[in-house]
């Protein structure tokens, strides 16, 4: 992790089903959902070994939005051995998208992009109504 990035766990209440995971660098905010991970029936089939790895990597996608394709590099973000990732790969690997750029290959984790689409669409619609709120309140 770089220097000056710390990740604090948040819970939002004691009742709540949301655990979320804020890096204070960005102000980024990746939400996951308890009841979502545990129901989801892609999950469900996936031993814990492969829960684990596909965690890491979707946060490693979610802090740099794409990881290099190299199964070394893969495993130390995993924290097993090459063999033990090859093994995990093809249960997790179509929770992934791969890319081509500049003659690399690239992945990113399909359900990392839709929540950072889904954010960012609830970020412009919080500060429309914000700014209509203003408008109204302070006859701007």
């Amino acid at each position: 992790m770089a220097k000056g990035m710390r990740f604090y766990p948040l819970l939002s209440s004691p009742s709540s089903s949301v655990f979320s995971l804020q890096l204070l660098q960005d102000s980024v905010l990746l939400i996951l959902y308890a009841n979502d991970w545990i129901s989801e029936p892609k999950r469900m089939k996936m031993s814990l070994e492969e829960q684990g790895a596909y965690i890491l990597l979707f946060c490693h996608c979610w802090r740099g939005y794409r990881i290099l394709f190299d199964m070394e590099i893969l495993s130390k973000m995993c924290n097993c051995r090459l063999d033990k990732i090859n093994k995990i790969w093809p249960n997790i690997e179509h929770l992934f998208k791969k890319i081509e750029h500049d003659e690399e290959t690239y992945l990113i984790c399909v359900q990392a992009e839709e929540e950072r689409k889904e954010q960012l669409a609830n970020r412009k619609k919080r500060s429309k109504a914000g700014k209509l709120g203003a408008k109204k309140r302070w006859d701007l």
